[in-house]
């Protein structure tokens, strides 16, 4: 989960294809909103991009790419881990706590709220200590809950390839998009075996309430589904001020990216929105709830001007603010990077390397009986441009996956995507208009 931009490229620009479906004649982007009872809400925050270090680069797929515990899918004792994704772009936004803002990644893949704890030990993944420098975070969090701490009870979160994070369990005060919601549970970093980037200093979890991952007791070796307790996360609690739904217009461009609580921001337009339910899942063969943002596709088509292929009814898929690339079964994945021209190419890691100046294939996921494509500057990562001697490769917007299929930023970018958590308990998505992706 987390960082980058580079430098938009010139033959990019010559391959533009325009997405944005058509208004009906008859109706108004505010008729739209009326007719899903959304509203525009001041209650929004611009999200930034981190542009990729040099350090990052230099893993990628080309030097055999390592993980970063925050690009991974959190799953918590006991489960299953994700693939990981390669180091790109993440999304930051500020957000007030303990009296200071901080740079914090919203996620929607995740439901604990944390900050890095200015005590906290850094660790390498075989947990052995290393200086918090090593961790490479942001700014952290000096002292105690404003709110108390809240005894034998801790945060305990593991990710693929073997990071995690453990912390304490306590109450803050927490103001985002000028909302402040007293008394959250949140949690205060103890320990960290991933890395971060040297800007976040954490992450806003927006998933519900079946994600979260506090566990009673003191030692994180004893957790289990057995000492797990939930508790409101975030969009929970918010739910008790405003409209229990949160919205997301994410672009490549700064000034076009948002985050809405209770609406959608202003001064972003749209078609018509598509609207499918959120699916309730199982976690380690427990009764289904509503754990993650997961959503079954109508069907998923991908084409170019010689050969197109559709799948009907395909697997769920997970809806990530905080995962960068889209991730399929693995050959649905081999069959959409087949189609770039010149074709993509397997480079490990789930990933597939692809000339920057290829021509991408049109990918459409079927949703609530609409088409929505997945804009073609999003299939083709020049944030990842590496330099070799048959040319520059990026990374392919659509990468493998053994587990859960992710709709990540890959697919989000140029659409406005609302996360209604009311009873309704729906997604919806509409591609933007006011303005077409370079």
């Amino acid at each position: 989960m987390t960082r980058y931009a580079l430098q938009r490229l010139l033959s990019w620009l010559m391959i533009q294809v325009v997405l944005t479906a058509p208004l009906k004649d008859s109706l108004t982007t505010r008729d739209i909103l009326a007719e899903e009872s959304l509203v525009v809400t001041d209650t929004y925050f611009p999200l930034s991009r981190i542009p990729p270090t040099r350090d990052d680069l230099q893993t990628s797929r080309f030097q055999g790419q390592t993980e970063d515990g925050l690009q991974v899918r959190q799953t918590g004792p006991g489960t299953a881990p994700l693939r990981a994704i390669p180091k790109q772009t993440q999304y930051l936004m500020s957000v007030g706590i303990g009296g200071r803002n901080w740079s914090m990644i919203p996620d929607s893949g995740s439901a604990d709220t944390w900050l890095m704890s200015s005590t906290f030990q850094c660790l390498d993944r075989s947990h052995n200590q290393q200086d918090q420098i090593a961790c490479n975070f942001g700014p952290s969090f000096t002292g105690n809950f404003s709110g108390g701490r809240i005894a034998d009870e801790h945060m305990n979160i593991s990710y693929g390839g073997g990071d995690s994070l453990n912390g304490d369990m306590g109450y803050e005060d927490i103001t985002v998009a000028g909302i402040t919601i007293p008394k959250q549970q949140m949690s205060l970093v103890t320990s960290a075996s991933i890395r971060g980037n040297g800007i976040f200093s954490g992450i806003l979890g927006l998933g519900m309430r079946g994600l979260t991952t506090s566990y009673t007791g003191s030692n994180p070796a004893n957790d289990s589904p057995a000492t797990a307790k939930e508790y409101a996360p975030l969009v929970e609690t918010m739910s008790k001020k405003i409209a229990p739904l949160f919205s997301v217009a994410m672009s490549r461009d700064d000034n076009r990216s948002f985050i809405s609580f209770g609406g959608v921001p202003p001064n972003v337009t749209t078609g018509e929105f598509a609207t499918t339910p959120i699916r309730q899942m199982s976690m380690n063969g427990g009764p289904k709830h509503y754990i993650y943002y997961g959503i079954m596709p109508d069907n998923m088509k991908v084409s170019n001007t010689e050969a197109n292929q559709t799948w009907p009814r395909p697997v769920g898929m997970l809806v990530d603010t905080g995962t960068t690339l889209n991730y399929f079964p693995a050959d649905v994945a081999q069959a959409i990077n087949d189609l770039f021209v010149p074709p993509a190419v397997y480079g490990g890691e789930g990933t597939f390397a692809v000339r920057c100046d290829a021509v991408p294939p049109r990918v459409e996921i079927g949703i609530g009986g609409k088409a929505i494509p997945i804009n073609p500057s999003n299939l083709i990562l020049p944030e990842t441009k590496q330099s070799t001697p048959d040319g520059d490769y990026c990374i392919s917007g659509v990468a493998a996956n053994a587990g859960l299929s992710i709709l990540g930023d890959a697919f989000l970018e140029e659409l406005l995507v609302v996360f209604d958590v009311s009873d309704k308990k729906q997604m919806k998505f509409a591609q933007r208009t006011d303005k077409t992706a370079q």
